[in-house]
């Protein structure tokens, strides 16, 4: 995608507006489908926030120019909104207090930041960044730990929610699209060959994945589910990757046949 790179001074009122309509759609469905299956203050809070991170994601990337700022002041005011809506509500498990009010709208402007930085970073071409070396780009592999751990968690526990019927198989067939979607964004969107990065956040993301519920959710997992994880968070964002490289290389081959 090759949209201008400038930042201009001025807030883009535009791409706040559009910014708290996505957000609305993402966080607070997201929220109000999760709330009733899921009574976990937890895992509610989560799933807001990894909302925000995909919110963030999408404007960055779609917007022209650089508009990080815009989608934090849209998480911002998402966040406001939800926080207002849950209390009149009294939807979910939630235990409104002032300080837990202010650290939510902390966290939620943080990850409307990282994300709208996730988006700008995909919104780049690949040959202005192109690498000057062959090492590791640790950039894309923080790129698809974010990307990972968001997809990862919003696709199991929304979709997973969405149809409860088959709870535990859908969860499983969303962890396996979280993964390979993973891959596929940072193979196709990195400068050059960049099969290890998606790899290694894929197995950094599970790891992350099992931190929250083994420590803040209390759910223990045991080691033979982690070890399988990790190894499926491997292969399958490698597998991701590998797609996103070849599609990467199809698009430039397309480009060159048309100059």
């Amino acid at each position: 995608m090759t949209n201008p790179r400038h930042q201009e001074p001025q807030l883009h009122w535009k791409w706040v507006n559009i910014s708290v309509i996505v957000g609305m759609v993402l966080v607070g469905s997201s929220y109000f489908i999760v709330a009733p299956t899921f009574q976990l203050p937890e895992v509610q809070i989560l799933v807001m926030l990894v909302g925000f991170i995909v919110m963030g994601a999408i404007i960055g990337y779609f917007s022209p120019g650089i508009t990080i700022k815009e989608s934090t002041v849209g998480g911002a005011i998402v966040l406001i909104i939800m926080l207002l809506l849950i209390l009149i509500t009294k939807a979910g498990d939630i235990n409104q207090t002032f300080l837990l009010d202010v650290l939510l709208l902390l966290l939620g402007i943080t990850f409307s930041w990282v994300g709208g930085w996730v988006g700008e970073q995909l919104q780049g071409s690949s040959e202005e960044d192109a690498p000057t070396h062959r090492g590791m780009q640790w950039k894309w592999i923080v790129i698809g730990i974010i990307v990972g751990f968001a997809l990862n968690n919003f696709i199991v526990f929304v979709i997973g929610t969405l149809i409860l019927r088959h709870l535990m198989k859908t969860s499983f067939v969303g962890f396996i699209i979280s993964l390979m979607t993973t891959g596929f964004i940072v193979g196709m969107h990195s400068p050059g060959e960049t099969l290890r990065e998606p790899a290694i956040a894929g197995v950094i993301a599970v790891v992350l994945s099992w931190v929250f519920f083994e420590f803040i959710v209390g759910l223990h997992i045991p080691v033979t589910y982690l070890i399988i994880g990790l190894i499926m968070g491997f292969l399958f964002t490698l597998l991701g990757g590998w797609l996103g490289e070849k599609y990467q290389e199809t698009l430039k081959g397309t480009q060159a046949n048309q100059q």
